[in-house]
């Protein structure tokens, strides 16, 4: 895999994702102001699976808890749709430019991939493929893992229509638990930039060490001193990253995680 240190592999690991994968989760509810609570689910109803690339041909085991990119096509669309969306609105990603779909296969599918859906699956075989537009309603996150010198790095993505139910914490509660069965020893996010701030305080709740901070680190395009933001008018500003850090080997994943 090509990284600004040349070419990295991929761990080596005698364990499989199929002995935590599928990954389910419960979702909160958004609150109900009439009644003045808010309501909760009783069982889970989102479920955690791997995402292949169109090009990987999926083994009988790994169908068991991978969703294939070529089957489900319009799913992969969905994602580069929701990652597009963080890239205009200039606070999370620093990519300079919308990506198409060569460029969203080739940065996102680089690694490992994760994909987070509403409702409560056994196997991923059980998902069927739709069209693009009802991913809307089902798609609610998904993140990728990939070789960072040689422990990893993650990126999260969360479809900001079902922000507010919990979602950034289910992935990166998944990806505690994820990252040591590929083969990982630890993990750095090298650039979280200040600007995204539910992904600092998300990693500071779970417990991350926060080993740097880099001036000036990304040029985002929401980060100028406008707050239009269109593809035409850019807005672009430079904005501090945060670095975090895991040590699977030392530190020590809460149990109820």
């Amino acid at each position: 895999m090509s990284s600004a240190y040349g070419s990295i592999a991929r761990p080596v690991s005698d364990r499989s994702l199929a002995t935590v994968l599928p990954r389910h989760a419960t979702l909160k509810s958004h609150s109900n102001p009439k009644e003045g609570k808010e309501e909760t689910h009783s069982s889970p109803n989102a479920t955690l699976f791997r995402i292949a690339s169109k090009q990987e041909t999926l083994d009988e085991l790994s169908q068991s808890y991978t969703l294939s990119g070529r089957t489900h096509q319009s799913l992969v669309k969905a994602m580069q749709q929701v990652l597009n969306g963080e890239v205009l609105a200039g606070d999370t990603y620093p990519q300079e430019f919308l990506l198409d779909d060569a460029q969203f296969e080739g940065y996102f599918f680089s690694g490992d991939a994760f994909v987070l859906l509403k409702g409560h699956y056994q196997q991923a075989t059980e998902v069927e493929p739709k069209e693009f537009h009802y991913w809307d309603k089902d798609l609610l996150g998904f993140f990728y893992v990939k070789p960072n010198f040689p422990i990893c790095n993650g990126g999260f993505v969360v479809n900001p229509i079902h922000r507010g139910l919990g979602i950034g914490s289910i992935l990166g509660k998944a990806f505690l638990k994820l990252v040591p069965v590929i083969g990982y020893k630890a993990s750095m996010f090298n650039l979280v930039f200040t600007s995204n701030v539910a992904s600092i305080k998300l990693w500071r709740r779970l417990g991350f060490q926060e080993i740097g901070r880099i001036p000036k680190a990304g040029r985002l395009r929401g980060q100028g001193s406008s707050k239009k933001v269109s593809e035409e008018d850019d807005n672009e500003g430079y904005v501090d990253a945060i670095q975090f850090y895991w040590d699977f080997e030392t530190m020590v994943v809460p149990a109820e995680i």
